[in-house]
């Protein structure tokens, strides 16, 4: 059995913020191209999100939140917090992204699969109460919190590589000793979102020492940001994570404007390779979820470098 699953729906071409914005419908469409291109997609399976009821988002948002989120959805009127638009309708393909994160999981705690992907995911900026940053629900602290919950697991790892910091995300488990949280970030003095994302935001109460950012020089380089990513492996065998959760975020990419960072795809494939051969030594599971990159053939090519790196490296 291929055990890299890929969870995907041509309705996520409706996740579309409207022209000039950079988060367009066809991105996911034009990834899946690339895909293509390289063969990937015969190498995985893919499977349809599986529907799940929408009280899966009180996980980490607020009722409050999720109610104002259907209203204006809508309506298309009123706002969902800072830096996301109110579109009309999207509450049900922001239900669609979460459902595909969840499916992910369920297929990498209850089914035999090592890898599981939603490249429609990765929603770190959300808040528990309010939408930011082109992220209205944060999937990444509702999966992990279902991991917690639902499938009793008390031992999750999140590494953020996107270039912007997964703030939403430090913010859920920032004193939670069961989630391990770690973003690789272009220097928050330089990039949104400005406020958060330094070094010496470590965690607190119980979940001191759980949460580590490796701020990058804005002009980072690929030679840099390995030097700084190697640092994960000895954190990875110090916590030995049952689930390892990636927001694979290639907005670093010196193609990608939206940051100033210079990678090119090197730094990508380094990442992927570091994460399958601790997987190999710790026998953890992952999930993949997508983020930033905003350009074409760029977005698709460095995501497709990584999932091949899950699937040929097993």
């Amino acid at each position: 059995m291929n055990n890299v699953i890929l969870v995907y729906s041509d309705d996520f071409k409706k996740l579309d913020f409207g022209p000039g914005h950079p988060m367009r419908g066809d991105r996911y469409q034009k990834a899946m191209d690339e895909f293509r291109k390289i063969n990937l997609l015969d190498k995985l399976k893919i499977e349809k999100p599986e529907s799940v009821k929408d009280d899966l988002i009180t996980l980490f948002h607020t009722p409050d939140y999720v109610n104002k989120v259907r209203e204006v959805s809508n309506s298309g009127r009123g706002t969902y917090g800072d830096e996301v638009p109110a579109v009309k309708g999207i509450y049900d393909i922001i239900l669609l992204s979460v459902s595909a994160s969840i499916t992910a999981a369920n297929y990498v705690t209850d089914k035999d699969y090592n890898v599981g992907i939603n490249i429609c995911g990765g929603w770190h900026h959300a808040f528990e109460n309010r939408g930011r940053g082109f992220c209205v629900f944060n999937d990444v602290a509702i999966v992990a919190n279902y991991l917690l919950k639902r499938k009793k697991l008390n031992r999750i790892m999140i590494i953020d590589y996107d270039a912007h910091h997964g703030d939403g995300t430090q913010r859920a488990f920032y004193d939670n000793p069961e989630v391990f949280t770690i973003s690789f970030h272009q220097d928050p003095t330089t990039l949104y979102p400005f406020r958060t994302g330094y070094e010496n935001e470590i965690g607190e109460g119980e979940g001191l020492g759980f949460n580590k950012n490796f701020p990058l020089p804005q002009f980072c380089t690929d030679t840099e940001f390995i030097a700084k990513f190697n640092q994960v492996t000895e954190l990875i065998q110090d916590f030995k994570p049952e689930i390892l959760i990636l927001q694979m975020g290639v907005d670093g990419s010196r193609e990608c404007q939206i940051s100033n960072m210079q990678l090119t795809d090197g730094s990508y494939d380094h990442v992927s390779k570091t994460i399958v051969n601790l997987q190999k030594e710790i026998n953890f599971k992952i999930i993949a979820l997508g983020g930033g990159g905003f350009v074409h053939p760029m977005l698709g090519k460095n995501w497709g470098v990584q999932i091949n790196n899950f699937i040929d490296r097993r």
